[in-house]
């Protein structure tokens, strides 16, 4: 196979990208830091940010998008909120492997609280 070729195969290759959520270091006191993972996609773009509803939360961060040994990418964005305001938000994945079926993992409370030691993230 030519350089052009294999070149070519490689950018039609799609690899849809696993998500999950996790809680990150507190950003201070009554805060979580969400984090939204992605990982195992190709190609390279993507389109991942927390939402509450159909609304984007602006103040997402997007980390850089990183290679995994696989010739697959990773990308982790984050979003700090107040513990109270954690429930309803989620972290939505778009990207092309997915055929416009977007990843969408919501975030869960347990016990109707959401102090940090109590706020469940889990995908669905």
């Amino acid at each position: 196979m030519s350089v052009a070729a294999a070149g070519k195969a490689d950018l039609q290759k799609q690899v849809k990208p696993e998500a999950w959520l996790s809680s990150g270091p507190s950003p201070g006191p009554g805060r979580l830091q969400l984090v939204c993972h992605v990982s195992g996609f190709h190609p390279k773009p993507v389109w991942v940010t927390w939402m509450r509803g159909e609304q984007e939360q602006k103040d997402t961060q997007r980390g850089d998008v990183l290679p995994n040994a696989d010739e697959t990418w990773y990308l982790r964005v984050t979003l700090d909120v107040a513990a109270g305001e954690a429930a309803g938000l989620s972290c939505r994945v778009q990207h092309s492997s997915l055929g416009g079926q977007d990843i969408v993992l919501h975030l869960v409370r347990k016990d109707g609280g959401c102090r940090e030691q109590e706020c469940a993230l889990t995908g669905g």
